[in-house]
């Protein structure tokens, strides 16, 4: 039987396949890195703001019980908006890392929709190949069929089954 006139297509619709496959893979463990990096920044913000709180606290607790020097109050003011200010680079960066999370969820889906797809066209490939395969067979079995018959001779006339007028039987 001849070799399928598709074959390289079928070879390359699989490559195209597997890369699709391991592209869902790497989005895969992206996003799930993605997702590990903003919950850590969020744990950090949670750690950073709770400290914050107690070191303000501590300081305006520190100033309270003393008599205090020119320019002390200024301070801690300054050191509190250096505080806040870590704070709100914190959220941001949550904010940020968030943004990675929904671009990474989005890759990941695009990545599987390739996967369908590459996966559809190559199952289409395989259908037709077994189809061709499949008359490819049915043609070589008539082939040989037609051979045997001229090998034989026709087979109606060797045997003649059927009554004719001579014989008188109807």
């Amino acid at each position: 039987m001849s070799a399928y006139p598709l074959q390289d297509m079928v070879r390359v619709r699989e490559h195209r396949e597997d890369q699709a496959t391991q592209a869902v893979t790497k989005a895969q463990r992206q996003l799930k890195e993605a997702r590990a990096a903003r919950e850590r920044k969020e744990q950090e913000l949670v750690d950073y703001t709770a400290w914050r709180r107690a070191e303000e606290d501590r300081l305006l607790d520190s100033l309270m019980r003393r008599q205090l020097k020119l320019g002390e109050i200024s301070d801690v003011r300054a050191t509190i908006g250096t505080f806040r200010d870590r704070e709100l680079e914190l959220k941001d960066e949550v904010v940020q890392h968030e943004k990675a999370v929904s671009q990474a969820e989005a890759h990941l889906e695009e990545c599987r929709q390739r996967q369908v797809k590459a996966v559809r066209d190559l199952e289409k490939l395989v259908e037709h190949r077994t189809i061709w395969q499949r008359g490819r067979a049915l043609e070589q079995e008539m082939a040989e069929d037609l051979e045997l018959e001229d090998f034989s001779g026709p087979r109606g006339d060797r045997f003649n089954l059927e009554p004719s007028p001579a014989n008188g039987r109807n």
